[in-house]
């Protein structure tokens, strides 16, 4: 091997220089090829403390004290996390990471490091060292704590780990596959190098309490505490984990974007985007100026109207959760059960300001189980509190999240990019995917946010979405991370799961209390008022019978010759729907109405324009009108009806289509009858093998659940409220008793991954078979663009084309129609700006956007990543609106799609010639797939 030409031993690093000096020459180590190290460092360390909560610190250190995990006081608790964080980024200070990692492409600085080199050592003893500085900086640190009391050396152990994984994933501390320090000739050549010129071990010490062998002792004898009993119940030392890696990887990122700023310049900068009181004090201000809001404080004397019961809703809420914060502090899940149509989300929101007022939460994040469901809710919220997306008050963040950066430098749009993968804005409005992955995910991108949710309120809509056989964790996950992060939750549906019934173990050690905002929820859901509507019949159906289509025909003739004119149809799948949607038409002339087809196969211009034709047909009570749909009209949707018919499902997913009938009491305003109800039409629909269709959509153990439970509740068709609260109960215990079950057979269950989490076995928790998921995969999930042209309008006659008018022009109209467009402002004016040519006739034309998408992202993937970045967030909002999502079973459409669609990114691309209405097309615009209804099974 060969060596130095001139001994290290006497080299010393130069912490404020970030570098070292031999004669009168000087090697200087950069972080960034404008930064210096120590500058990064210091940096890091700034945003690490300005993030990071003194309290759930403090909290941390109590709990980890009382477990026996450390034996350190807390002034010594936060020094080793600061030099913990220091040490983040000192595996850079390997040459071989300079000259040809860093500096490669940089010709000035790699000349003046390369000189340095040659003149005091040679190259090829450079080329002999490890280059991977997440790993030398993770041992580095592990050395510096060697000697440590034992009792903290799984503490130092753990905070390594961060180091060695702060570049790619959250690392399972006890695994073959994570362990770090089986280590080569590189790594400990650089290893020993490091430890002198950083004055942590002298060239005697080398080879004994230094070495490298002690470094892979120290994690031997140290590991297995993390995988031992002592951890199956508690959560607080993963907790710790996940929080500390993830403020590490946001400050290193943050200090990273700012590399051109002075250390004097940085430490002016602010980092957190929370309700301060002055957004506080508007925000309460604005709710009280909305109209139903404006007399919330006055008692309600007589119940005279629907806004009468949600007022005494809301007033018992904030109530009830006053004497919960000033008695019992330390109850932050707090449950909501409201009928649908008792404005949950204004409830909600009212008692989140309220929490943000009491306690030191400075953050709202409303977080729903479909898009649909935040593009409806977030206009609201945003309105009612008056708070501005242009000010970075409120923001949206999915993953088709409009990010239109026109008339912004790269350094605006790369704040942006990174607030929205922060979480860094006072409310936030986001999917159950995007929430949840923050915790089951160990990938770095997904851990970014973590730190975000301490000391904030979470407002949970409709978690009955949440996959059944998953909520033994994700409950668990809930309490525990309000138990250690501080934050609120507020947990609310029509149909709330009893959750607090559910064994979380087999022991029935864990176990949480319950707080219902709400003391007699039953009240509400059985007054008049709410009380919409009535279950008239409950049928099975066999499509190889032509009954089942008259069985149809005869109950819409019925309504319609009542003067119910509205209704709707919800199918468990594609197939029935389409099936159905077909029958129907061939009757729509003789018994005169007009009929529409939704499924989940449909791009969401068709979705919306078919909802907008619905809200608009209310007004007029003589038209008739009938909408196919499957489960996507369920939630989010608020569209009425005056009768519905419901394929057999769970009770939870009946229930929300009841929420589609009579949803506004319209009936009673037309009738001038408060017992005017609804009606509710239940099928069992089945092939011609008698099987039913919901037995394609729910897995075993739903079947054994929750279908079976649906089935002993709707005996009485007819069912209260405390039929639903029995329902859930006799669910919970069902689970219970399947999971015991299991675990007596040796079978994993759910309650498996409460345990991986507490040892932090991360990889289980992301096993597609046995992990957390937060969408049901148990069918195959496909994204599917469509090249087809897109009207950037509809329901409006224009007397000039979209691309014939000067941008004021557009801006104005859309203004005045906003809700006739199907694109935005900024992304019309965004696509103009890009290309003329991408808008012809009223319409955005897909393929070329692909095409100018593709040949852009090819270029600048190599080019600037910066810009990589900002061209893929920009596009998409836009791309989104040629695609749909799907589920399939059937193995022939699968191969369809796979075989003979193109794979671009993470969907398959349908080409125009393969887009149309006859049987030989494979798409269709208004009836998505094409297919032959009998003998096509897919979902």
């Amino acid at each position: 091997m060969d060596q130095p030409n001139m001994s290290i031993e006497n080299v010393k690093y130069e912490l404020l220089s970030s570098s070292i000096k031999l004669n009168n020459d000087k090697f200087i180590f950069y972080a960034h090829p404008d930064e210096i190290l120590n500058d990064h460092l210091s940096k890091t360390l700034i945003v690490f403390n300005n993030l990071i909560n003194n309290d759930v610190l403090l909290n941390f250190h109590k709990s980890l004290q009382n477990e026996g995990f450390i034996n350190l006081d807390f002034k010594s608790f936060t020094e080793i996390i600061h030099d913990f964080v220091f040490f983040h980024d000192y595996g850079k200070l390997s040459f071989n990471f300079q000259l040809n990692r860093l500096n490669k492409n940089i010709p000035i600085i790699h000349k003046e490091q390369e000189d340095f080199i040659n003149k005091y050592w040679n190259l090829a003893f450079v080329k002999k060292l490890d280059p991977n500085h997440s790993l030398t900086g993770s041992i580095l640190f592990l050395s510096k704590y060697i000697n440590i009391d034992k009792v903290n050396k799984p503490f130092i152990l753990l905070l390594s780990y961060i180091i060695y994984g702060h570049h790619s994933k959250l690392k399972d501390v006890y695994s073959e596959n994570e362990f770090a320090y089986s280590l080569k000739g590189n790594t400990e050549l650089t290893y020993n190098l490091l430890l002198m010129y950083l004055g942590i071990a002298s060239s005697k010490e080398l080879n004994t309490s230094f070495s490298v062998k002690n470094m892979q002792d120290f994690q031997k004898n140290n590991t297995s505490i993390f995988t031992s009993d002592k951890f199956k119940n508690s959560s607080t030392v993963s907790f710790f984990y996940n929080y500390i890696y993830s403020l590490l990887i946001t400050s290193d990122v943050i200090a990273s974007s700012k590399e051109n700023l002075t250390l004097k310049e940085f430490n002016s900068q602010t980092f957190t985007n929370n309700i301060d009181s002055k957004l506080l004090k508007r925000m309460q201000s604005s709710f009280y100026n909305v109209s139903y809001n404006k007399n919330w404080e006055n008692p309600v004397k007589h119940v005279e109207n629907i806004n009468d019961l949600r007022l005494e809703m809301l007033q018992e809420a904030s109530t009830n959760l006053s004497k919960s914060l000033k008695n019992k502090p330390s109850n932050r899940v707090f449950f909501l059960k409201m009928p649908t149509g008792g404005g949950k989300t204004n409830t909600s929101m009212k008692l989140a300001i309220d929490i943000i007022s009491k306690t030191s939460a400075n953050r709202i994040i409303y977080s729903m189980p479909f898009i649909n469901i935040i593009e409806q809710n977030y206009d609201r919220i945003r309105d009612d509190y008056g708070l501005s997306e242009d000010d970075s008050e409120i923001r949206k963040i999915y993953s088709a999240t409009e990010t239109i950066f026109t008339s912004k430098s790269d350094e605006d749009k790369s704040r942006i990019i990174l607030n929205d993968q922060f979480f860094n804005y006072p409310v936030i409005c986001t999917t159950f995917v995007s929430l949840f992955n923050t915790l089951i995910n160990s990938y770095k991108s997904n851990k970014y946010m973590l730190n975000s949710l301490s000391n904030s309120v979470i407002i949970l809509d409709e978690i009955q979405s949440l996959p059944l056989k998953h909520w033994n964790s994700l409950y668990y996950l809930i309490n525990e991370l309000a138990l250690n992060y501080n934050t609120y939750f507020i947990i609310m549906s029509a149909t709330l799961p009893e959750f607090n019934d559910l064994k979380l173990d087999k022991s029935s050690k864990i176990s949480y209390s319950t707080y219902n905002l709400i003391e007699n929820p039953s009240f509400y859901f059985n007054h008049s008022l709410f009380n919409r509507t009535q279950i008239q019949d409950f049928q099975i159906l066999n499509i190889e019978n032509e009954d089942f289509i008259k069985y149809y025909i005869t109950k819409i003739k019925e309504n319609f010759n009542k003067g119910y004119n509205k209704g709707l149809i919800v199918l468990n799948t594609i197939k029935t729907s389409r099936l159905i949607y077909e029958k129907l038409s061939k009757y729509c002339e003789d018994l005169n109405f007009s009929i529409d087809l939704l499924n989940s196969s449909l791009l969401s211009q068709t979705k919306s324009k078919i909802i907008g034709k619905i809200n608009n047909s209310q007004k007029d009570d003589d038209s008739n009108y009938i909408l196919v749909s499957t489960q996507s009209i369920e939630a989010g949707v608020d569209v009425s009806f005056d009768f519905v018919f419901r394929d057999f499902a769970t009770l939870d997913s009946i229930e929300q289509v009841r929420g589609r009938c009579n949803r506004n009491g319209e009936l009673y305003k037309k009738y001038d009858n408060y017992n005017q109800k609804g009606n509710i039409y239940l099928t069992n629909i089945q092939d011609s093998h008698n099987k039913s269709y919901y037995e394609y959509i729910y897995d075993d153990k739903e079947k054994s659940t929750r279908i079976k439970e649906t089935k002993n509740i709707i005996k009485n068709q007819n069912y209260n409220y405390n039929d639903i609260i029995n329902y859930y109960k006799h669910v919970s215990k069902d689970i219970n008793k399947l999971n015991d079950s299991n675990e007596d057979k040796f079978i994993l269950t759910d309650r498996e991954n409460i345990i991986n989490w507490n040892q932090l076995q991360y990889s289980k928790l992301m096993d597609k078979k046995t992990g957390i998921q937060i969408i049901d995969d148990s069918l195959s999930q496909y994204s599917i663009f469509v090249e087809t042209e897109l009207p950037i309008t509809y329901g409006l006659e224009l007397t000039k084309t979209i691309e014939t008018m000067n941008l004021n022009e557009i801006q104005d109209l859309y203004k005045k129609e906003k809700e006739h467009f199907l694109f935005t402002y900024s992304e019309i004016k965004y696509l103009k700006e890009k290309d003329q040519d991408f808008i012809i006739k009223n319409c955005i034309d897909g393929e070329k956007i692909l095409e100018f998408y593709k040949k852009q992202l090819e270029r600048l993937e190599n080019e600037d990543y910066l810009k990589y970045k900002i061209l893929k967030k920009e596009f998409s909002s836009i791309l989104n609106k040629f695609i749909f999502n799907i589920s399939l079973s059937n193995e022939e459409l699968k191969s369809e799609v796979e075989d003979d669609l193109n794979h671009f990114s993470y969907f398959y691309i349908i080409p125009k010639n393969m887009i149309g209405d006859t049987e030989n097309d494979l798409y269709s615009l208004n009836k998505g797939f094409n297919y032959e209804p009998i003998s096509t099974n897919f979902f």
